[in-house]
């Protein structure tokens, strides 16, 4: 069973719908088997699907669920993990967000602070400090891009070039919750800098790229092969009809600290392998 008292800056909402937010890992079909059977309670009351809730409101979703943290790498000092796709980091705007990876690094370590973040949608190697001097220099670790982030994706092709360097600028859209990639450098816009590398050609007119954040922009990757004409295989911001499909195939696959970067772990590689992705497309590509 889940308990959870919803955060008093929450506004009122449906109950699927902050449900479906607070747990967005919960299976579908599940959620609907509780409320069907009538397993869900506001405030000990069993509630519908449309009856809202609000902060204050104290929920009991009957549920058999984990929210297990996939620990790649601890020593009491730095920990390396796996980050679901489909997990936020922490809660949204509204304040909604019963599991994240927060939380679930919190549970397993209440001295647990992030280095770095990725999007909801995108999975991989995630850094997190487990002591103040850790965290001091792992924030001047990635704030100096003293540490090396690898990414494998699915993109759009083909590609003329089977390797190359992107360089251009990135500009927010705070209103839309989006980035715009510009020529030439504009008003509020950062120079972004993208790396790329095909793996293999898919078919379908896709490809394993890997890519590497030479800097570290909000959706720099997502927004940087769009623009080129690469959207990524299930992105619904920047992508096109092409790309829809029901994930986004963006991965974190390794984080390597840089000479001079976080002390004894210089030279040292935190990976986690893609989704085998090459299943989508009739075959099991090389992990390379």
């Amino acid at each position: 069973m889940i308990t959870h008292r919803i955060p008093d800056c929450v506004g009122e909402m449906p109950a699927r719908r902050y449900i479906r937010r607070a747990w967005p890992l919960l299976a579908e079909r599940e959620v609907r088997q509780a409320f069907a059977r009538r397993d869900v309670k506001r405030n000990g009351a069993r509630i519908a699907p449309e009856d809202t809730v609000r902060g204050g409101d104290e929920l009991a979703v009957y549920i058999n669920a984990s929210f297990p943290l996939d620990v790649l790498f601890d020593d009491g000092r730095l920990l390396a993990v796996c980050k679901p796709q489909g997990l936020p980091v922490d809660v949204d705007r509204e304040g909604v967000g019963a599991d994240t990876l927060l939380e679930r690094l919190r549970a397993y370590n209440p001295n647990a602070r992030l280095l770095h973040r990725l999007d909801a949608q995108t999975g991989g190697v995630l850094l997190a400090a487990l002591d103040e001097e850790t965290y001091a220099r792992g924030l001047t670790a990635f704030r100096e891009r003293q540490l090396r982030k690898r990414y494998r994706a699915v993109a759009l092709g083909p590609f003329e070039n089977q390797t190359g360097e992107l360089k251009d600028y990135i500009a927010k859209d705070a209103k839309r919750a989006t980035v715009r990639v510009l020529r030439h450098p504009g008003e509020g816009a950062k120079p972004i800098v993208t790396r790329y590398r095909v793996l293999e050609s898919l078919g379908r007119g896709f490809s394993l790229v890997e890519l590497e954040p030479v800097t570290g922009r909000t959706h720099q990757l997502r927004a940087h092969m769009a623009f080129y004409g690469h959207p990524l295989l299930g992105d619904d911001k920047y992508g096109n009809r092409e790309s829809k499909a029901a994930r986004l195939h963006l991965w974190c696959r390794c984080v390597e600290p840089l000479a001079g970067a976080l002390g004894q772990y210089e030279g040292r590689r935190f990976t986690a392998p893609e989704p085998d992705w090459g299943k989508e497309f009739g075959h099991s590509p090389d992990r390379l």
